[in-house]
């Protein structure tokens, strides 16, 4: 047989109160209407809950009300579960993201996540830009983090940080050993750029650098590794992929700072509350060093 959870919150405001008229008075019910409920209750049961005059509850009503407040309390946090879930709080976000965010700003979100909302969980996936636009179409992607998304009327996005593009080198060249360098101490050598990147990168790299520079395509599959550099060669680069290259390199910073965004983008048509959660998360004012979702002031030291 199935009890209603409202005659178990009567039996144990009963045995909490210890008697049928404050439990009323707590339950805001009529205590001849509390005390019928009860004893059709233990009709059905086909035993005693309470002894009357005075009001105690038997050995049956101790053992119903200690599973009762079990039940209770089970079914208390079921419905707080279910309105966490539909504000977001417990689910999962598979979010795409390029390889320079796996650094910092990843690892950063994802903690930052974990602390705040403990049962929403985010998926992550390293890939390339044009990758990352084909799964927010296909729907493989709730997010994306990436530099270079086209805009789509379709598609959201908001600037998570912004941070400065460097030039990295072989200590082999023969600008390694200064500080910084210009579009025009760049004459002469070679960019280094992968054909996966997406036209709207390369015209980001190629912006900062001199009318007429030389493109060779990378046979590289990422940003981790520098080994195709040589002394007639340079990468372009964020500072923390910079702040993480490969021994014999170095990195410069331009003598003219050149800064790149990294985006989250979303569909604007999404309806899934953990996405939203995780955008109102990222969208919110961040005072606290500690709450940056961007660590490049700390991989700034690595730079040469």
């Amino acid at each position: 047989m199935s009890i209603d959870l409202r005659l178990m919150r009567y039996v144990v405001a009963v045995a909490d109160e210890g008697g049928f008229q404050r439990a009323a008075d707590r339950l805001h019910v009529a205590q001849p209407a509390l005390s019928r409920q009860v004893g059709q209750l233990e009709r059905t049961l086909g035993v005693e809950l309470f002894t009357r005059r005075p009001t105690a509850l038997t050995d049956a009503g101790r053992v119903f009300v200690a599973s009762a407040r079990r039940i209770l309390g089970e079914a208390d946090r079921l419905a707080e579960l279910t309105r966490a879930a539909g504000r977001g709080e417990f689910g999962t976000v598979r979010l795409g993201h390029v390889v320079s965010a796996s650094f910092a700003a990843v690892p950063h979100l994802v903690d930052v996540v974990s602390r705040r909302y403990p049962g929403l969980r985010v998926e992550t996936t390293e890939a390339w830009s044009a990758e990352l636009a084909e799964g927010l179409r296909s729907g493989r992607f709730d997010a994306a983090l990436s530099r270079s998304l086209p805009d789509d009327p379709d598609l959201d996005r908001w600037t998570v940080h912004r941070e400065d593009l460097v030039v990295v080198v072989s200590d082999q060249h023969r600008l390694s050993t200064l500080d910084k360098v210009t579009p025009a101490d760049l004459k002469g050598s070679e960019l280094l750029l992968s054909p996966r990147h997406l036209p709207s990168w390369r015209a980001t790299v190629l912006s900062a650098l001199h009318p007429g520079t030389v493109v060779r395509d990378s046979r590289m599959p990422g940003w981790r590794r520098f080994d195709e550099l040589t002394a007639e060669t340079f990468a372009v680069v964020t500072e923390t992929v910079g702040a993480h290259r490969a021994p014999g390199t170095t990195a410069l910073r331009f003598a003219e700072p050149q800064s790149v965004g990294l985006d989250l983008v979303w569909r604007r048509d999404s309806a899934s509350p953990a996405l939203r959660l995780l955008v109102d998360l990222v969208r919110e004012p961040r005072s606290a060093p500690t709450e940056r979702w961007d660590r490049s002031a700390g991989a700034a030291s690595c730079l040469h």
